[in-house]
């Protein structure tokens, strides 16, 4: 089943901002191919495709409109023509109810890092010995202090920006002290995330995202911000918290999560291949890992 609205796939990229986000380092572009909507993304290297076709558009397109394996074939084959035949000419964010229509076209099928999705109301409980760490963690926020929770405005876009940057510098440090091969990756991430989390707090309306901020003594200390994936998932985008304020983190996603009743499920996206970023996930027991693929031919 192929819609714009993304089928039955709870992946968080099936959506508008987590690619408008990151403008600034990729140049879009769309095409509408016979009812299919086709997003592009260009950068220094090349090419590719962020989302595998979409469609056909309801009551869009012609009645001969192309089936998804000719569409497929059409961009690829523009994509190879740009890239000049390099390997950068790829499909990102295929969900596992395409994997196999991939396959049988002659594409390569390759894993790529799942997305982390968890029962809102397990979140919210925390209840049982496998949730201790973060329970005893928020416990200990709220007895140590008198924090407010509150809906993020504009007004508060700089204080929110400076924030990151003192976080980012408190990533740095771990991963200097740490100097593990993986962690030169996520230097490399933190620098990029710096454009992305400037266009979140900047245009977070027109992105249609939800955002909240916890502030200690009127001073802003964490911020996130999530968006509806489908009816049922609601997907957390980014949370940046001051990580000396030990169980800030814990109790700012809990109470987002708390927020989301209309939600059965919460998507915290993927990991980024980082092992101690994977290691937090875990520590939250999801119910399911999104499968997602990249093609290439």
């Amino acid at each position: 089943m192929h819609t714009c609205e993304g089928g039955t796939t709870s992946l968080a990229t099936w959506a508008f901002a987590p690619h408008m986000m990151w403008q600034e380092l990729f140049s879009y572009t769309w095409a509408e191919i016979d009812g299919w909507w086709c997003l592009f993304a260009e950068y220094g290297d090349g090419v590719f495709m962020p989302l595998p076709p979409l469609g056909p558009i309801p009551n869009g397109g012609r009645q001969d409109s192309y089936p998804f394996k000719d569409v497929v074939n059409h961009v690829v084959k523009y994509m190879e023509i740009k890239n000049h035949g390099t390997a950068v000419t790829r499909i990102e964010n295929v969900p596992e109810e395409l994997k196999q229509e991939f396959e049988e076209l002659g594409f390569t099928v390759s894993k790529k890092d799942s997305d982390y999705l968890y029962r809102r109301q397990d979140l919210v409980n925390l209840k049982g010995d496998r949730y201790k760490v973060p329970r005893a963690a928020y416990n200990r926020f709220c007895r140590s202090h008198q924090a407010q929770y509150r809906s993020y405005e504009m007004i508060n876009q700089d204080e929110c920006l400076a924030l990151f940057h003192r976080w980012a510098l408190q990533k740095e440090a771990q991963y200097s002290e740490v100097g593990r091969l993986e962690d030169f990756s996520a230097r490399y991430m933190l620098q990029d995330a710096e454009s992305a989390h400037r266009i979140i707090l900047q245009s977070s309306k027109l992105l249609g995202l939800a955002g909240r901020v916890l502030c200690l003594d009127g001073v802003i200390l964490g911020y996130t911000f999530g968006y509806e994936r489908t009816s049922d998932v609601f997907c957390i985008l980014v949370e940046v918290v001051d990580r000396t304020v030990y169980g800030a983190a814990q109790f700012l996603f809990r109470e987002f999560c708390r927020e989301m009743e209309p939600y059965t499920f919460i998507n915290t996206m993927d990991d980024s291949g980082l092992p101690s970023l994977a290691c937090s996930k875990r520590a939250y027991h999801p119910v399911q890992m999104v499968s997602n693929y990249i093609v290439t031919p």
